[in-house]
């Protein structure tokens, strides 16, 4: 018999500006190539807000600035609400570093991506504590300067995707007590006073809680243990309530997405009318949202777990969109 030696496989990889094939130049984040430096220079601009490499060298800048202000003092109240705005600024780009090294799903970065997620809820928690001294003008400028540009920012923002990295590291317990504990505080300030910003961040942790417990259920019913039922019930409840917060808000688009998470926890308690009807109400949000797109949006977005395999035999061809083929229908 002769010996056949089988071709290495060539690594396809596209240039980032001009899609051209075969690029060889890598940009330091590890994340695209370029075929040449003029390509990797006209993207500069554009890439420059999502090159880990370039946001890690700006915290250092940032936080060298910080150490100054710090060093030197902040003796009257608009000095305190500068070096405040500098490191709610530098809380950002730590949770948008972290989103990044969280999203390549490359295990090796989590830990990092971990640590930024640490320092960016340490920052924001030291400048709400800042901001609870200030008094008079530097309180109303504080105020201005000072406001979440988005709705995931801020401590609770960290909280959420914090949480969602430990469900990709698989530490069920940390992920647990971080969700509790954003849970207790967020309760604690809508007690307070509640907000519109509260009540969206309530929910997105009430959605993330009980998209953790569905997952907690699957993965019992994958390795071949008999499921807690508990989880699942526990999950609709969160889930619910969370999905009346952003009905509540005109959060159409994330009231979707939350729908289709308790459509899937309706299919772990073999519910599948409600599943049906809950994946209805999902379509009908998202044609708000995305219009004649909202059927194909639906069916992207729809991630049905593979161990739910059993449903009715009348389901098996009805409204296809809403059930992806991932689900298996059979009958016992």
């Amino acid at each position: 018999m002769v010996a056949t030696t089988r071709p290495s496989p060539t690594l396809y990889r596209v240039c980032c500006n001009c899609n051209a094939p075969d690029a060889d130049v890598k940009c330091s984040c590890l994340a695209v190539y370029y075929c040449g430096l003029a390509c990797q220079q006209a993207h500069i601009l554009e890439h420059k807000h999502e090159c880990t490499h370039l946001l890690c060298k700006s915290i250092k800048k940032k936080g060298a600035v910080i150490s100054q202000l710090q060093v030197q003092g902040c003796s009257d109240g608009v000095a305190s609400v500068e070096l405040m705005v500098l490191e709610q600024e530098l809380a950002r780009v730590h949770c948008k570093v972290g989103r990044l090294m969280m999203v390549s799903l490359q295990e090796a970065k989590y830990q990092e991506a971990e640590t930024h997620f640490k320092q960016a809820l340490h920052l924001y928690r030291k400048v709400e504590a800042s901001r609870g001294t200030l008094r008079g003008a530097a309180a109303r400028a504080a105020a201005g300067k000072l406001a979440d540009k988005a709705a995931d920012e801020g401590p609770h923002g960290a909280i959420v995707d914090l949480g969602r990295l430990y469900g990709l590291m698989r530490k069920n317990d940390d992920e647990l007590q971080v969700y509790q504990e954003a849970l207790e505080e967020v309760r604690g300030d809508i007690a307070h006073a509640s907000t519109p910003q509260l009540q969206g961040h309530l929910s997105r942790i009430l959605t993330a809680m009980g998209k953790m417990c569905l997952n907690q259920y699957s993965s019992q019913i994958t390795n071949g243990a008999e499921g807690d039922k508990g989880k699942c019930t526990g999950a609709k409840s969160l889930l619910e309530e969370a999905l009346s917060i952003q009905c509540a808000l005109a959060e159409y688009g994330m009231a979707a997405q939350t729908l289709i998470i308790l459509a899937s926890g309706h299919g772990y308690l073999e519910m599948f009318d409600e599943a049906r009807s809950t994946l209805k109400q999902a379509l009908d949000l998202t044609r708000r949202c995305h219009g004649e797109e909202a059927k194909k949006w639906l069916y992207v977005t729809s991630k049905w777990p593979s161990c739910v395999k059993r449903r009715s035999r009348q389901y098996s061809n009805s409204y296809p969109y809403t059930w992806p083929s991932c689900v298996r229908h059979r009958s016992r």
